[in-house]
């Protein structure tokens, strides 16, 4: 199991961003690893606790030394906290792959006129036979999923700068 958290700062209200990590329709643009290629929202009505979705996703893997490839796959998820405009959770569960638990998150707070992002992520990998295949996918994986944390959080400083301005005048 890994833990992996990464925050920034971005210059608008927590409702602002907020609006923009909740867009299910925008998490092809908004997610950092270039993985999530399209979002579908399963369920009707507005997003919220319940809300359940799906991506369809590409994600890199190494086979060998020298074989890099990718394993394209539907993530279903379920959105298990929606309290705006703090906090954004969702649970994920990539169809016939590991791992036990995915849980992603977003907490806002407000930081002066701006708004401090923290975006987490838990793994469980859960029981596995092969322990070095364990360690491999947690190590490989952790990695880029940081790395891709610490785009998405640059891809969102982005995307809440090309909105217009909230009520708030941030």
């Amino acid at each position: 199991m890994f833990h992996a958290s990464k925050e920034t700062v971005v210059e608008a209200s927590p409702q602002s961003v907020f609006d923009v990590v909740t867009d299910l329709t925008r998490h092809p643009d908004l997610a950092g690893s270039g993985e999530v290629l399209r979002v579908r929202q399963l369920t009707e009505g507005p997003v919220g606790v319940g809300t359940r979705f799906e991506a369809d996703e590409d994600i890199p893997v190494v086979v060998g030394r020298w074989s890099p490839t990718s394993s394209k796959l539907v993530a279903e998820s379920e959105v298990l906290e929606y309290d705006p405009p703090h906090t954004f959770s969702w649970k994920s569960a990539p169809q016939g792959q590991e791992p036990r638990k995915l849980q992603w998150w977003f907490r806002l707070s407000p930081d002066g006129r701006s708004t401090r992002v923290v975006h987490e992520v838990e793994v469980d990998f859960g029981p596995m036979k092969n322990l070095a295949t364990k360690v491999f996918l947690a190590l490989g994986r952790r990695k880029a999923i940081e790395r891709g944390m610490e785009q998405t959080l640059d891809n969102l400083r982005q995307m809440v700068n090309e909105r217009p301005a909230d009520s708030t005048g941030v």
